[in-house]
């Protein structure tokens, strides 16, 4: 019979080599998972770009209907004019227009200001740089689609467009079916 000063003691913690097997395995699941962790990130900020933008269009839209005024929404970098070109990525400034003239002065009341998107592109067509509700909440003109795309590509870009009705849809392939296109 053993007693107890013979008894082995047991053991309290790792060895070098199950540590070292451990790590690899750790590394290993972590390297595969950085590709997919990198491309949910990217598209939860192409998301989250196209979002912002999209609601500001129904934010404008609802409160040229509600303040039975012209309000506009155009591309701003600074928040204290609108850009002369259709560059939506620089950020955007929602005003009434009472002025009709479509450009923010100084006696106008500016309603939001969005900074930079920071990884996005958003571009609409020359024609439609400055999109402006009536009290009816019809856009007038020709319907305008403003494109984002981000880092991923082509094949992950989304579209906001605004019927002359004013309606604001959210798309992600053109009408025939085939991608956007990114600017």
């Amino acid at each position: 019979m053993l007693n107890s000063a013979t008894t082995t003691k047991k053991q309290l913690g790792l060895t070098l080599i199950e540590l070292l097997v451990v790590t690899a395995i750790l590394a290993l699941g972590l390297t595969a998972m950085t590709p997919s962790i990198r491309d949910f990130l990217l598209k939860q900020r192409l998301r989250s770009d196209h979002n912002r933008l999209y609601v500001d269009f129904l934010y404008a839209r609802s409160l040229a209907i509600a303040k039975g005024q012209r309000v506009v929404i155009c591309p701003s970098s600074s928040g204290s004019g609108c850009l002369q070109e259709p560059q939506w990525e620089h950020g955007w400034l929602v005003f009434i227009d009472s002025d009709n003239d479509r450009e923010f002065n100084q006696n106008e009341i500016k309603l939001r200001v969005a900074h930079k998107l920071p990884e996005s592109v958003a571009r609409s067509a020359r024609s439609r740089q400055r999109i402006r509700f009536f009290p009816d909440g019809s856009a007038t003109g020709s319907a305008a689609t403003i494109t984002l795309c981000g880092p991923r590509g082509i094949q992950f870009a989304k579209a906001i467009v605004i019927s002359n009705s004013g309606r604001i849809r959210q798309i992600s392939q053109s009408a025939d079916g085939n991608q956007l296109n990114c600017p």
